[in-house]
């Protein structure tokens, strides 16, 4: 049975899981749904503790558990393991309020993406989205923040979906049910689950899908970031950022969360690079000034973390390879080793020779 389809309760000791973090409007359209297959709302909501009137209060929100809850009371009620690809196609860029505007309002493709990613908090906060480079183009990532214990499957095809789908719709060029070919933009679905056997209705009504992928995103081409979409405008874009950068202050985790988040993307730098705060706030949806501010609250800094990452790597580095001290400082995005040996030694009071010849004699240095 796929994960999506388990009947178990949510995990109930995660305190992020308890938040109201969720935007009311996709439980809105899983109740439209459901009446379209004739069940009625109040099977949905029997027996889950939650206030019907969030439902209709403008920004309403509810938490990752009441939300996982209704994901799993639907499934059951429907007896449709491919409810998560039925839900990702009915997703608009309405639905997303004003992020959905400041997408379609963007001046290309690329920027639409970008600022679903970068603001994605606004809406959805238990997921991190990222527009990465990619060889035929960009990979729209999008990874869970924290593990899901049931429903996984779910999220993450009708997020997916809704994502390619959304591509179309800010062209012009929504897929037609049925028309694998048509004008739709020519888009790739990546899933990090085996092909399971609800998925053939599907295939003719999506992207070409990639099961087995290492990482769940949605591949565009270069052609296909470049183009406008139909209703690009820059004023209205604009307004629709600051409304977004306004409310994203406001649903941005908490100041440990967000530490635990940049450690991380820090921790996955490449070799080479020294991460950049712009890249790092934009992989975790947030503003650069949102990010320093949290951080600040939380008692440390970007500067703080990213010499705290080096020296991990350092260490790792100095103590389990042969590189050369040289080596060590580009694979950490130095440019001029002196300036690596200089930080080390100010940070361990030793010099990068110094901890190797320590912590494992005979390296080379």
């Amino acid at each position: 049975m796929p994960r999506s389809s388990r009947p178990s309760r949510p995990e109930a000791t995660a305190p992020h899981l308890h938040r109201p973090t969720v935007s009311v409007a996709y439980l809105n359209l899983l109740v439209e749904m459901l009446a379209e297959r004739g069940i009625d709302a109040s099977r949905l909501f029997s027996g889950i503790p939650f206030e019907r009137d969030v439902l209709t209060r403008e920004g309403g929100r509810m938490s990752a558990a009441d939300w996982t809850r209704f994901v799993l009371r639907a499934q059951e009620l429907t007896a449709d393991p491919g409810l998560g690809y039925a839900f990702g196609l009915r997703m608009r860029p309405g639905l997303h309020g004003i992020l959905g505007y400041a997408a379609l309002s963007s001046a290309t493709i690329r920027d639409s993406l970008e600022v679903s990613a970068r603001y994605a908090n606004v809406r959805q906060a238990h997921f991190r989205m990222a527009l990465e480079p990619h060889e035929a183009g960009a990979l729209f990532t999008v990874r869970e923040k924290f593990p899901i214990p049931v429903a996984r499957t779910f999220f993450y095809e009708n997020i997916l979906v809704s994502i390619a789908e959304a591509v179309g719709t800010a062209l012009g060029r929504p897929r037609a049910a049925g028309d694998a070919s048509g004008d739709a933009p020519a888009l790739q679905i990546w899933m990090d689950t085996p092909e399971p056997p609800y998925f053939a209705p599907f295939r003719e009504r999506l992207p070409q899908v990639c099961f087995g992928a290492v990482v769940n995103g949605v591949a565009v081409p270069h052609e296909v970031l470049a183009l406008r979409p139909v209703l690009a405008d820059p004023h209205a874009s604009r307004e629709a950022i600051a409304h977004c950068e306004r409310e994203l202050a406001l649903t941005v985790d908490d100041e440990r969360d967000l530490v635990i988040a940049v450690r991380d993307a820090l921790g996955r730098s490449p070799d080479g690079e020294a991460p950049r705060l712009t890249h790092v706030a934009a992989t975790l949806g947030v503003s650069t000034r949102t990010l320093k501010r949290k951080l600040a609250q939380g008692g440390t800094s970007f500067r703080a973390l990213l010499l705290e990452s080096q020296l991990r790597r350092a260490r790792h580095l100095l103590a389990h390879t042969q590189l050369r001290v040289a080596e060590v400082a580009h694979r950490l995005g130095y440019e001029n080793p002196a300036n690596f040996s200089r930080a080390f030694a100010q940070s361990t009071g030793e010099s990068p020779s110094a901890y190797r010849a320590r912590t494992a004699p005979g390296g080379a240095g």
